[in-house]
């Protein structure tokens, strides 16, 4: 007899390449005090099928260290979904419905749809959601993936990553609220954090006088990577 073994479904995070932060040619990819501090929590949340949420304004490498984490501790089991604007509760379920690959259409009636994903949920041992842009997530939807988080028998490790306003989003949904095992909110890069991070990020910068650097950020960058480094 031949043993088959099952076939390892593809990542849903997308390949490192793709990275903001690694699209310029010779960059590399840097370990700062807050991607130490999301792998911290990342690692907490899996270990309890919890929740986390990880927000702080746009162009601070939010995205960048949960995928850098994620491709670590769990690049099989997450289920990416990421939303452009503010999905109905149809096209929520919609994207669960494909994420967890479940077979055919997703009924019209929400009661036997949501009994269905709950189902797949069981079944995919280990399983992330990981909601990236979850500020388009309005009340019903933030509601709605807190019920969908359920019991301990179905509890998937649930990721918010957003901007600052998801924070208040959350803050107004307490159901939700109150079962956040974990927050991190990233902020600008610090000078200090400047002069370690960039002369690795970029040969360019490798050797440059520290006072240049310092003065680069003050003019344009402003403790980010992704607006101007």
């Amino acid at each position: 007899m031949t043993n088959h073994t099952p076939l390892r479904r593809p990542s849903q995070l997308p390949p490192a390449s793709k990275d903001h932060f690694l699209g310029l040619t010779g960059a590399n990819a840097v370990g700062t005090k807050a991607v130490a501090e999301t792998e911290d929590r990342i690692r907490k949340v899996i270990k309890y099928n919890a929740m986390a949420c990880i927000h702080g304004n746009v162009g601070l490498g939010k995205t960048f260290a949960v995928h850098t984490v994620l491709r670590r501790y769990a690049p099989d089991t997450t289920l990416r979904l990421r939303f452009r604007q503010s999905p109905n509760i149809s096209e929520l379920r919609g994207a669960l419905w494909r994420a967890l690959d479940v077979a055919g259409e997703p009924p019209q009636s929400a009661d036997l749809c949501g009994l269905h994903l709950k189902e797949a949920l069981e079944q995919q041992p280990r399983r992330i959601l990981l909601f990236d842009e979850a500020q388009w997530l309005g009340k019903t939807a933030l509601e709605y993936i807190r019920d969908l988080w359920g019991d301990d028998a179905q509890r998937a490790t649930t990721i918010f990553v957003g901007t600052g306003n998801i924070r208040q989003k959350i803050l107004g949904c307490p159901a939700l609220h109150s079962r956040i095992f974990e927050w991190y909110q990233f902020k600008s890069l610090t000078p200090g954090d400047v002069l370690a991070a960039i002369p690795a990020y970029h040969p360019i910068w490798t050797g440059t006088d520290p006072d240049l650097i310092l003065y680069t950020d003050d003019y344009a960058g402003h403790g980010s990577f992704r607006e101007r480094f």
